[in-house]
């Protein structure tokens, strides 16, 4: 077990060293194949016995309070790894399959936090997101697709907020990205019954400023996050969806009402991310950039009350944003040609 423990926190090590998002464990009839996720590029790392693997996504089981016994059910759990001084989230989650289970790890580093003015591909297209912490109530909704930053943009509007003083936050997540001090973060646990209704109703007896909710996923938790943001509180939300339309009729979809959604909603923000063209990072074909400016993600379409009744009603929306940010990060040398036609298919 030791052997295995210390084979774990170095595959986990050199996973972070090549700046990787995730860690994807998968089994088969004849091996156990690593891959892993880095500038959003998915490659193929290693691949081990089948015993091995097995012995390792127990091992990580174990080390995050997993029903090891279990392996019919998918499983979603959170353990911090420590890497020389830094601190990083890792969000477990498993997954049955033919063979066995396979397991994703996601890496979430607790040092990087960023400021709202560093979070667009072009600087300019943030400063809609400085109005959010203005904000007294109302609905800010985050939409894109898994793992195009919402949670990174959350916690840099977050971050904001606590820098501006004066503000009860709460936040509930599932798991709790990275633990934020002067915050209350509520972790979503289905097996206690701690779902994301019941926490939002007991969030809500607690009287906060702000709620911060992981996801809009069902009936409860949409009419929920609408009372609030009814009722004088600031809901910041994200919602999976891939562009403006699909978030709204999401929405609608789930019992929201167009007059309250045109009342409460402030602003919808869609985001992707984007792959930066960095010439003395870039090496041997692969992307390992780890330049600070900027940071592989663009923000777009920022919706208000005009442009939200025309989108409801099914009227013309807006020229997309996304694709002349593109353009213009193109033009000025961020992304390549490559990144430039993925974003506009």
């Amino acid at each position: 077990m030791e052997d295995i423990e210390s084979y774990c926190l170095s595959l986990i090590n050199e996973a972070i060293t090549k700046k990787a998002t995730d860690i994807h464990i998968m089994i088969n009839s004849n091996n156990c194949t690593f891959f892993y996720r880095s500038s959003g590029v998915f490659n193929k790392w290693r691949e081990l016995p089948i015993r091995l693997g097995e012995r390792l996504i127990s091992h990580l089981k174990y080390r995050s309070g997993m029903n090891l016994g279990e392996q019919r059910k998918p499983q979603s759990m959170s353990i911090i790894h420590q890497q020389n001084s830094l601190f990083y989230s890792l969000r477990l989650s498993t997954l049955p399959n033919k063979q066995t289970e396979g397991l994703v790890i996601r890496i979430l580093p607790h040092h990087l936090t960023y400021s709202l003015s560093t979070l667009a591909l072009i600087p300019q297209f943030s400063i809609p997101l400085t109005e959010i912490p203005t904000f007294q109530n109302g609905l800010c909704l985050f939409a894109g697709s898994t793992g195009s930053g919402k949670t990174t943009t959350l916690y840099a509007i977050i971050k904001e907020l606590l820098l501006n003083g004066s503000k009860s936050i709460i936040s509930i997540e599932d798991p709790i990205e990275i633990p934020i001090n002067d915050i209350v973060q509520v972790e979503v646990s289905e097996q206690t019954g701690l779902t994301f209704d019941a926490s939002l109703r007991a969030a809500l007896r607690h009287d906060p400023d702000v709620l911060l909710i992981g996801e809009i996923r069902d009936e409860v938790t949409a009419a929920l996050a609408i009372r609030a943001a009814l009722t004088g509180h600031l809901v910041l939300a994200t919602v999976h969806a891939s562009d403006m339309k699909t978030t709204l009729l999401r929405l609608l979809n789930l019992g929201v009402k167009k007059s309250d959604l045109l009342e409460c909603c402030k602003m919808i923000i869609i985001q992707q991310l984007v792959r930066l063209h960095c010439p003395i990072c870039f090496n041997d074909g692969e992307y390992t950039c780890t330049c600070k400016k900027p940071l592989r993600k663009a923000l777009f379409d920022i919706a208000k009350q005009r442009e939200l009744m025309d989108l409801i009603n099914g009227h013309a929306m807006r020229i997309n944003q996304m694709r002349q940010q593109a353009k213009k990060g193109w033009a000025l040398g961020y992304i390549n040609d490559d990144e430039l036609w993925r974003c506009l298919k």
